[in-house]
């Protein structure tokens, strides 16, 4: 089942911004350590930030204004879609889509992750739709909001999967007149992509992520890039750089470093997030801390302004955070005898891949282990840049978005759209 596309505009009822404003009032902060200088982070968020940003929540901050900015900024709309399951029927998706007015233009999904949004395309739309350059290609793009994410409903049956997702995603495409496009995304984004390219090769002709991830290489599935891990970890004892550069086994260890010190967020997500939704829904204050950490640690020293920070923790509060928290564990369904997120990051397909690689992305894999999943047809890495590689470095990630396209356009012309919106 599929709905007419509806126009959406976001205005938050005003009984939820004055109950948001008597919540601050009536926070309780808990007692702060003595944390030697550059460690303040190392608990989590401090009390001292958090007190000002509250403090500016609670006084200040012109959400209003804000509401304003994205929706004059962002063309939003919503459709019911189905999700290709009976268990869970269709749903209602919110989506931002703009299309460009050169007649050529690629159509391109772009997915976000957490504690990121669709809000995180609107530093790159106008680059994409309206490139300055005749010679850069154009795109018509879609940025949905994951399922239970800010403004789309979220099932209320467990087991809505990446799987569910993509499939989600491509009747969305399919429903805006878009049979081939390429997809775009980091985090969770990164796996609805690759879920696209492998259960959606039809209609997905081609996806860059900005964070690659899949598994590590075995003695049956690729043992001649274990073998040169082996050799390079080796090397690395007396010096020696073999097999694998010194950069990408330092990228290997952070994110071995970051699933056992850093990873705790997702552990709880992934097994008790209903427990969890209670205080995050309930305490502002809770979801601004519990979000905050992340956005602070996985940038490479953004400047991250107070507006930003609580526009961003706005986009959960307003509709609350547990269907974001509820993915984590759908996305643990089983599926051929594995978890879909290890299905989803280690199985192959043939759809073509581009890698943008930032220095403080949580996942930095080597450069050859991209051809375990896809053929790789663009690999860029960068001196500067996090996590949200969309919010931080727009202008490289667009760069590199175009550089993609023109190599994955010269193979499939079936990218070059002439479609009509609906």
């Amino acid at each position: 089942m599929t709905s007419p596309i509806e126009k959406f505009n976001i205005h938050v009822p005003e009984d939820v911004l004055d109950d948001l404003k008597t919540r601050l009032a009536l926070t309780r902060f808990p007692n702060e350590l003595q944390l030697s200088p550059g460690e303040e982070w190392s608990y989590g968020t401090p009390e001292q930030v958090t007190r000002n940003l509250v403090e500016y929540w609670r006084t200040s901050f012109d959400w209003r204004h804000i509401e304003d900015e994205i929706n004059a900024h962002l063309p939003q709309y919503t459709a019911v879609v189905n999700t290709g399951s009976e268990e869970h029927g269709s749903l209602r998706l919110h989506f931002v889509h703009k299309r460009s007015t050169r007649p050529n233009a690629v159509p391109l999904i772009f997915s976000h992750g957490w504690p990121g949004s669709f809000l995180e395309v609107s530093k790159i739309i106008d680059g994409l739709t309206e490139p300055t350059d005749p010679k850069h290609p154009a795109f018509h793009v879609v940025a949905p909001s994951l399922p239970g994410y800010c403004f789309s409903e979220p099932s209320r049956k467990p087991g809505l999967s990446l799987k569910a997702t993509a499939y989600m995603f491509n009747e969305l495409m399919k429903l805006l007149g878009y049979t081939a496009y390429m997809a775009q995304g980091g985090d969770w984004g990164a796996m609805v992509i690759r879920a696209l390219a492998i259960w959606h090769p039809e209609n997905c002709k081609a996806i860059h992520s900005n964070m690659f991830i899949t598994t590590m290489p075995t003695p049956i599935r690729h043992p001649f890039k274990l073998v040169k891990l082996i050799g390079a970890v080796l090397g690395s004892f007396v010096g020696l750089e073999i097999g694998y550069s010194k950069d990408e086994l330092e990228g290997l260890k952070f994110a071995k470093y970051f699933m056992e010190e850093e990873s705790g967020y997702m552990h709880v997500q992934s097994t008790k997030p209903q427990t969890l939704a209670y205080g995050l829904t309930d305490s502002p204050v809770g979801l601004l801390t519990w979000l905050h950490e992340k956005l602070r640690r996985w940038t490479d020293d953004y400047p991250w302004t107070d507006d930003e920070i609580l526009t961003w923790v706005m986009l959960y509060w307003i509709n609350g955070p547990v269907g974001s928290l509820r993915y984590y564990k759908e996305a643990k369904t089983p599926y051929l005898k594995t978890d879909e997120r290890t299905y989803v990051v280690s199985q192959y397909t043939n759809v073509p891949l581009g890698v943008s690689v930032f220095p403080n992305e949580v996942f930095r894999f080597p450069h050859d282990w991209g051809h375990m999943v896809q053929p790789l047809k663009f690999w860029k890495k960068h001196e500067k840049g996090g996590h949200f590689a969309a919010w931080e470095r727009p202008k490289i990630l667009i760069d590199d978005i175009r550089q993609f396209t023109e190599i994955v356009v010269q193979d499939d012309l079936s990218l070059r759209s002439n479609t009509i919106s609906t």
